[in-house]
């Protein structure tokens, strides 16, 4: 028996598969012991998603698209039913006026995607095109970061971006730092007439050029991270948080990961996080020097999104190509997201390691996990997992769960641990499919007790 996650709630079932996303709520996920109060011949496993076999899915075809890569985002408009990314080239070539554009591009399955002529930017005499951004012109522009925010009544806000530039000319640290853009649909883009709107330092206590933004919607607030840098700046990269209310004045910055600086844990170059429900998780680049100066992509998880922590002891979760490959030298991931009974994530990946002498070249593709499937807690054997106390509690269990080779049953304990009468193991109905959505039910009940008045 595999167990993933477990949900309560009183969700219509017939429709629950289709609709599942990653913030509903109620989903316990047990990525970590959070939720867990015991277990008893229980393993945690960690799973890494499939790279989809066709990848890279976005490749340089085009001029203005030398190494499509996604310090970006990706996401799946409900109201419009369409896939829509937002990334960038580095196309070494070219002027620095066009060297860092920002890049839309759209698909109907999350697979082809199509490069729309938005008639924005010129380039090379013609607007057929798909930039909707380049930089101001003084230094590369890099991590353009997007949330559709349907919550702001100001339509000419819809869709935000954080980005990394320099404004008002290349003059170091006095200038740098995090840019913000407004948009009504996501392809036409005002650029925010006080940038930067967080300045960079010289200390710990500071952004740096590597930056992702999400909206949490428990404290209502639009957090970035950004790769940072470690005392006595600049030791080593780590991970820094800000936040902010309004999306232009945002919080000091203030370092959530930090690392040892060896080989067992090296250091990182950023990170995305995505909410699911009371769950943050992270994906972090975690960087190798010292080591190879590869990247590959681990786990990591809050139930606060504020305090961090590892997940599976540092595991890869998912790891650069075989040498010779497309992705075999670094991987930047965007915010997960689930779709169609699976956890989706893009990311792009580079032909070479971080400081090698041979030119790179780089694409973005698509690794596919089982939904919400980061961590599993195998049984071996009779295995027993005893959850903390829940409050509040009621409709429908539904189990990600994996027993076409065993079976699950489950009982529900009063605040005494004692089983609920009706709701003991013995009275529960064997759970034995693999199924993402299964529902545990009792003899003659399919809900959880109701709760005393």
């Amino acid at each position: 028996m595999i167990l993933s996650s477990c949900q309560y709630g009183d969700e219509d079932l017939s429709h629950l598969k289709s609709s599942l996303k990653a913030t509903d709520a109620n989903w316990l996920m047990f990525i970590d012991d959070h939720w867990i109060e015991k277990t008893e011949n229980i393993e945690p496993v960690l799973h890494q998603p499939v790279k989809y076999k066709r990848n890279p899915l976005i490749t340089s075809d085009v001029p203005w698209e030398e190494n499509p890569y996604c310090f970006g985002t990706i996401i799946f408009d409900e109201e419009d039913s369409l896939f829509k990314i937002w990334y960038q080239s580095y196309n070494y070539s070219l002027d620095l006026k066009e060297r860092t554009p920002v890049l839309f591009s759209v698909s109907k399955d999350g697979i082809k995607w199509e490069r729309p002529d938005l008639g924005i930017v010129e380039f090379n005499g013609s607007k057929k095109n798909n930039i909707v951004m380049q930089n101001y012109g003084f230094h590369d522009l890099y991590s353009p970061s997007v949330i559709k925010d349907t919550l702001d009544p100001d339509i000419n806000k819809r869709y935000k971006m954080v980005f990394w530039d320099f404004p008002k000319g290349k003059k170091g640290y006095r200038d740098d730092g995090i840019c913000i853009a407004f948009s009504s649909d996501g392809i036409h883009w005002t650029k925010y007439e006080g940038n930067p709107v967080l300045h960079a330092n010289k200390t710990e206590n500071s952004i740096s050029d590597v930056l992702s933004v999400m909206y949490d919607t428990n404290s209502r607030k639009f957090v970035v991270y950004s790769k940072g840098w470690a005392e006595p700046w600049p030791s080593f990269r780590q991970v820094v948080r800000t936040e902010s209310s309004d999306f232009i004045h945002w919080s000091k910055p203030k370092p959530v990961i930090t690392h040892a600086h060896d080989l067992k844990d090296p250091q990182s170059y950023g990170m995305t996080v995505t909410q699911f429900g009371n769950t943050y998780i992270g994906l972090l680049y975690s960087y190798k020097k010292p080591g190879n100066e590869t990247i590959d992509i681990q786990l990591t998880v809050s139930h606060d999104n504020r305090k961090w922590d590892r997940v599976a002891g540092q595991k890869i979760f998912i790891p650069v190509g075989d040498p010779g490959t497309w992705d075999d030298g670094m991987l930047f991931g965007t915010p997960m997201f689930n779709h169609d009974g699976k956890t989706l994530i893009y990311y792009s990946g580079w032909d070479n390691s971080h400081d090698s002498k041979e030119e790179r070249h780089s694409g973005i593709g698509l690794a596919e996990l089982r939904l919400n499937g980061f961590v599993s807690l195998d049984a071996r054997g009779t295995g027993f997992v005893t959850t903390k106390l829940l409050k509040n509690a009621e409709g429908k269990l539904v189990v990600n769960v994996d027993a076409k080779n065993g079976s699950l049953r489950a009982e529900i304990l009063d605040s005494n641990n004692r089983p609920v009468p009706g709701y003991s193991m013995e009275e529960c109905v064997p759970v034995e499919v693999d199924d993402v959505t299964a529902v545990v039910k009792w003899k003659g009940r399919d809900d959880l007790p109701a709760l005393p008045e």
